[in-house]
Parts: structure tokens; C-alpha cells; sequence
């Protein structure tokens, strides 16, 4: 436990933000060996496959969640670390986003600032690769 200037514990927020991002970097990796193992299982191995199915397709990472959601012709494996992927990059961002209304309800508007620029920036990265 580390102690601030002041003496207390670890500030909430902080400890909150530890978790998120435990969290999920664990769920993101059960959803990866749980599509391993269903991959193993339909298949007898883990080659990798020319099937278009394998692939990832999408203009940019939105659209990609959005095709991912909606598409019904893919295989449980493949919906399973595809979700564990998404997890994974959504992660951070979700950080991001928490940090953004707590500096926000801190009323720390040079933090909100900066945080929200971190928040643009990343989204348009996301959004147009």
C-alpha cells in the first residue's frame, strides 16, 4: 500500500483504475484461451487458416466491433478471441474515459483538459486505423 503526502492510503481512484485494468486485461485473456480451446477442439490443431472467417476486416476499429457484433457466420473460436482482442484494446480506453469524469467531478479542469485531448487523440486513432 503506498501512502500520500497527507498520511492516508492510496487514493480510491487509483486503486479503482488498478482494477479496471486487471480486470480486464484477465477477462481479455480467459476470452483468448477459451477460443484456443475451442479452436483445439473443432479442429485438432491450432494451424493457422486461409479461411476469410480468421480474418480481420473493418475500415477502422468501430466499425470492426460494429461488423463483429453483427456478423452471424462466424465461428464460436473466432468470436472468442476476436472479443478478447477487442477487450484488450478497449481496456485503456475505458481507463481513459474514467479518468476524464473523475477529473471532471474533481472539478481539476486542467487534468479534464489534458485527459480529454488523450481521449480525442485515441479515438481518432481507433477511429482511422
Amino acid at each position: 500500500m503506498r501512502v500520500n503526502k497527507l498520511g492516508g492510503s492510496e487514493p480510491k481512484f487509483e486503486k479503482a483504475i488498478g482494477y479496471l485494468l486487471i480486470i480486464g486485461v484477465i477477462i481479455s485473456l480467459l476470452l483468448e484461451i477459451v477460443g484456443v480451446v475451442i479452436l483445439y477442439r473443432s479442429y485438432g490443431n491450432l494451424n493457422i487458416s486461409q479461411d476469410a472467417n480468421m480474418y480481420i476486416k473493418g475500415r477502422d476499429f468501430f466499425s470492426f466491433i460494429y461488423q463483429q457484433i453483427t456478423e452471424k457466420h462466424t465461428t464460436n473460436a473466432i468470436l472468442f478471441m476476436t472479443a478478447g482482442i477487442i477487450v484488450l484494446i478497449l481496456t485503456p480506453y475505458v481507463r481513459v474515459i474514467a479518468s476524464v469524469f473523475y477529473f471532471a467531478w474533481q472539478r481539476n479542469i486542467r487534468y479534464v483538459l489534458v485527459t480529454l485531448f488523450v481521449l480525442v487523440v485515441v479515438t481518432l486513432s481507433l477511429a482511422f486505423h
